[in-house]
């Protein structure tokens, strides 16, 4: 059409006006043929040059009708157009509308995603529809709107084309087109030809719908609504990721680029709320998190899938970037062993495992006890870091949802069929109870560790998108204020003035004092100033230790307030510790004559092969009840257990006397991999 009028019209019309007595005659030449029209005499003629500019291919909208050989036949293509690809937009619009408001993509549209009658006919949308027509018709102008109309048009087709061109970018291997002559750098061609064409017809009509369709996109994009379409926006992340990941394999490790990768032993990550808060206060978004949760029993591949989308589910409510991984059918020991060795892919590997305090370490069996202490020698000898956090108020919260969770598996009579894909298992499972099928499960414990949340069936489907007091109050039941702040206690904001205490005792690589360092950094705890305690073996050296201790620290560049240097560490404890020690192993006391082999024993002899130690450990309690009893946290330098030297219930017992009645604890233990530079 556009070459056929090009080769028989000019851009804009010949001729000369000629006068007669009646009319003004006005002979237009169109290079094949001549056309003479009349103007009145009453009507005034400006210039030839105005009348020629309103004939001609660039200003005579009615040309096509010149040029073709039976011109009425013009007005029943139209009405062709009209009852074709007119009428398919008129209905296929609709459909399209009802689909996005049946995805609440954008507030407000909801009630245009009812349908009506066997079909489910967007009878709603079809009204609304015809308004906008009809609207646009009274107008009486088309032209007014057509390069609009023209520009909108333009842009799907520019968005299809890219669509395309970015999935064989992507190359999904869902992607596979069957059009014969189909070309990537086509799509992308016909894509950049679109956008062109776009502002040749009106630039500003061109910016306004890019303006729209941007605006579109934004909206999406804030508010993340629940749909998956498998985009390939999914797919080109992935490829972006591995690639990624095989650069950072080849990439050598340097202490400048280190970063805290943490294994955090959290279980269900909502068992354990503070001790995963603690664990991405110091990640961040900035380096990985793992969650770990281990099941000694084994369980269904169905069950598995439920507990990796209500942790997920629960990470992504609280706004938590954090992977999570389980393994079962092991013990507690063996499953760590497990996460310690198998977690992450190349680099991406974590570097620091991170445990809770065992609080009922002397009350619990033998075997527990055993292999709690059993994780911390295999994760040095792995060559991990190893940190234990410690809250007065304890760690695991699922207690609070035990009773709720057994009731939940007793009395689920639903199933899910065997044929649903994961994902439809999961949307189910955002809205309505899952019932998982019979494991073997033989203590409370267990059946905490399958299903620790709370009952979805209980409460209405919400956003994830909610707000932190809405989450706990609908995860946590009736629970007090009290215990509500306990779990959050570190997303709190500290109040200015706190302190972070940092118990320098041994040069582990400097991983003792990076990570405070990094917490007094967060928004939270900005307001917290940083004091570092060290050693001094001599009293007379204790200027010397101070003056390397600050240079050591200005070098490292950490921005302290305070530097105190201990000295009478290595005097004798009083004797109010030493009897609150022996009152903490007074239950594992046994002569070495007992040959229970249930029973878990501190003999004469390791006390004596250790005294020294023991003693610093208790002085050390004393100093750290002078100086940072009033803390906001303190982080110290984790002993090491030594193989066949010290046994779990003393190493427990060291444990315990360095963290009892005491704020918010970290112990924590480099691998003697240096963590920091003296260079930027």
């Amino acid at each position: 059409m556009a070459f056929i009028c090009g080769f028989t019209v000019l851009r804009d019309a010949t001729g000369e006006l000629a006068t007669n007595p009646n009319a003004t005659l006005l002979t237009l030449d169109f290079g094949n043929y001549t056309v003479n029209t009349t103007i009145p005499l009453n009507e005034t003629v400006a210039t030839n040059k105005t009348h020629r500019n309103s004939f001609g291919l660039h200003n005579d909208f009615q040309v096509v009708e010149l040029v073709s050989w039976v011109g009425p036949v013009i007005y029943a293509g139209c009405f062709a157009a009209t009852l074709s690809s007119a009428l398919a937009s008129l209905v296929s619009a609709p459909k399209v509308f009802q689909a996005l408001c049946k995805d609440k993509l954008y507030p407000g549209f909801d009630w245009f995603a009812k349908g009506y009658g066997k079909n489910n006919e967007p009878m709603r949308g079809y009204i609304l529809t015809f308004i906008i027509a009809v609207g646009f018709i009274l107008i009486g102008e088309l032209n007014l709107i057509a390069p609009l109309i023209s520009n909108f048009f333009l842009a799907a087709y520019t968005l299809i084309n890219f669509s395309t061109f970015h999935a064989s970018l992507a190359k999904p291997v869902g992607w596979r087109p069957t059009f014969k002559y189909y070309n990537m750098w086509l799509s992308l061609a016909g894509s950049v030809l679109c956008v062109l064409v776009m502002f040749l017809i009106s630039w500003w009509t061109a910016l306004i719908t890019f303006a729209a369709v941007l605006a579109l996109y934004l909206i999406v994009s804030v508010r993340k609504p629940d749909v998956n379409w498998g985009s390939t926006t999914q797919a080109q992340i992935y490829k972006n990721a591995l690639q990624a990941a095989h650069q950072l394999n080849a990439v050598e490790e340097h202490v400048k680029n280190y970063r805290p990768q943490i294994l955090v032993l959290s279980g269900m990550p909502s068992a354990r709320p503070a001790l995963v808060d603690f664990a991405h206060l110091i990640t961040k978004n900035q380096s990985m998190l793992v969650c770990g949760h281990i099941n000694t029993s084994r369980l269904h591949q169905r069950v598995r899938n439920v507990l990796n989308f209500k942790a997920n589910n629960w990470l992504r409510a609280h706004k938590l970037r954090a992977f999570y991984m389980q393994v079962d059918g092991q013990d507690f020991e063996e499953g760590c062993t497990s996460l310690l060795k198998a977690c992450g892919i190349g680099k991406l590997r974590p570097n620091i495992l991170l445990m809770g305090h065992k609080s009922d370490w002397q009350k619990c069996s033998k075997d527990d006890l055993d292999q709690y202490f059993g994780v911390l020698h295999k994760a040095f000898d792995l060559h991990m870091s190893v940190g234990i956090l410690r809250l007065q108020e304890g760690l695991d919260f699922s207690q609070h949802y035990a009773d709720d969770a057994a009731s939940k598996i007793k009395n689920s009579t639903e199933s899910l069929p065997r044929n649903q894909s994961y994902s439809q298992m999961s949307q189910a499972s955002s809205t309505s109870d899952i019932s998982v099928p019979n494991t073997p499960i033989t203590r409370n414990r267990e059946v905490v560790n399958v299903c620790p949340n709370v009952d979805d069936s209980a409460k209405k489907p919400k956003s994830i998108g909610g707000s932190l007091s809405e989450i706990v109050v609908d995860d946590l039941f009736d629970m007090p204020r009290e215990r509500m702040s306990q779990m959050f206690q570190f997303q709190k904001k500290q109040k200015r003035g706190g302190y972070i205490d940092v118990w320098w005792l041994y040069d582990d690589g400097g991983l003792t004092l990076l990570l405070p360092y990094i917490m007094s950094t967060r928004r939270n705890w900005n307001n917290c100033k940083l004091r570092v305690f060290a050693l001094a073996n001599k009293r007379d050296e204790l200027e010397l230790e101070h003056r390397n201790m600050a240079s050591l620290l200005a070098k490292f560049r950490i921005d302290y307030s305070d530097l105190q240097v201990v000295t009478d560490f290595t005097n004798k404890p009083s004797d109010a510790t030493l009897q609150f020690f022996d009152s903490l192993i007074a239950d594992f006391r046994k002569p070495e004559t007992d040959n229970d082999l249930d029973s878990i024993q501190v003999t004469e002899a390791e006390l004596m092969a250790v005294k020294d130690k023991t003693h610093r450990h208790l002085k050390l309690r004393e100093l750290l009840l002078e100086h940072s009893l009033e803390s906001n946290m303190v982080v110290m330098t984790l002993p090491i257990p030594r193989k066949n030297i010290v046994s779990a219930p003393l190493y427990l017992a060291w444990l315990e006397v360095l963290t009892r009645d005491m704020p918010p604890m970290l112990l924590v233990r480099g691998n003697q991999t240096s963590v920091l530079t003296f260079y930027s």
